[in-house]
């Protein structure tokens, strides 16, 4: 029987870092990186229309986890999510077929967003990497990249979430710490369940330690070479032009403010956030 292997992550985690690494060592092993990815056929101006196309019709929204998928979780449509999750188990099933492979990971910010509840009924056994990267960090990438919080997140106000916060009510820093606690939450939830055989949480400033990722393969179950050290960071904001992540005692100060409209009792339920400490960590 194939192994599957989810991340569950905020995203702006080292989710394409960690899929390169995996790839590069695990042995029978089909890594996929937010995943279906578009097939282009065309370059330049055809290429953006093409995009539009294929993620209506071909590697849609839905297959990746967005789309009605997020609109379906808050309806809390499980029949429909299971639908494109059996969709996309026949397709990584076909592929690990092909290539040989017994083993599947998927990096991906998106199957905790939805999927995951489809994923759960139509798999035996799944297990988890709680890719996790310091919340205030998470925060600053997501907003020098300036995108639309609701293509990839559902309403912090939805009966569907575990943390649930009056949107109107929040800044845009509070969109992404909210959706960091949320997917801290699920995590939590998801390892308990009867169906998680393994489960992880991995650290995203300690990627380049290569004793730290071979001990988390290992917990995993995934049989691999021994990883080497490395420095390659990929995705990172400076690398396509963007802000570099920077902390400032105002993203803290951010931060701590949002901290106190969240419930203790939710609080508790956040290992991470148990010793965490912001101006310790950022020293600001």
């Amino acid at each position: 029987m194939n192994q599957y292997i989810f991340t569950v992550t905020a995203g702006r985690s080292g989710q394409n870092t960690l899929a390169n690494i995996i790839g590069n060592y695990a042995k029978n092993c089909y890594v996929a990186f937010e995943e279906p990815q578009i097939n282009y056929i065309f370059k330049g101006r055809l290429s953006n229309i093409e995009r539009g196309f294929r993620r209506k019709f071909v590697e849609t929204h839905e297959l990746l986890g967005r789309g009605k998928v997020l609109t379906a979780f808050v309806e809390e449509d499980v029949e429909y999510i299971e639908s494109i999750a059996k969709r996309r188990i026949s397709i990584i099933d076909k592929s690990m077929k092909t290539k040989g492979d017994e083993v599947y990971v998927d990096v991906s910010k998106y199957f905790a967003r939805g999927l995951h509840v489809g994923f759960q009924k139509i798999l035996p056994i799944l297990s988890l990497i709680h890719l996790v990267r310091d919340p205030i960090l998470n925060m600053r990438s997501f907003l020098n990249r300036e995108k639309n919080f609701y293509l990839d997140n559902n309403s912090p106000s939805s009966d569907s979430n575990i943390l649930k916060l009056d949107f109107q009510k929040m800044e845009r820093s509070d969109l992404y710490l909210w959706a960091w606690c949320e997917m801290a939450l699920r995590y939590e939830c998801m390892k308990n369940r009867r169906c998680i055989d393994k489960y992880i949480e991995l650290h995203t400033d300690k990627l380049n330690d290569y004793n730290y990722i071979n001990q988390c393969l290992d917990q995993l179950g995934i049989e691999h070479a021994l990883v080497q050290e490395n420095k390659i960071q990929l995705n990172t904001n400076i690398g396509y032009g963007y802000k570099k992540t920077q902390i400032s005692k105002v993203d803290v100060e951010k931060f701590e403010q949002f901290i106190e409209k969240v419930p203790s009792s939710i609080l508790y339920k956040i290992p991470y956030l148990q010793t965490y400490d912001p101006y310790l960590v950022h020293q600001v």
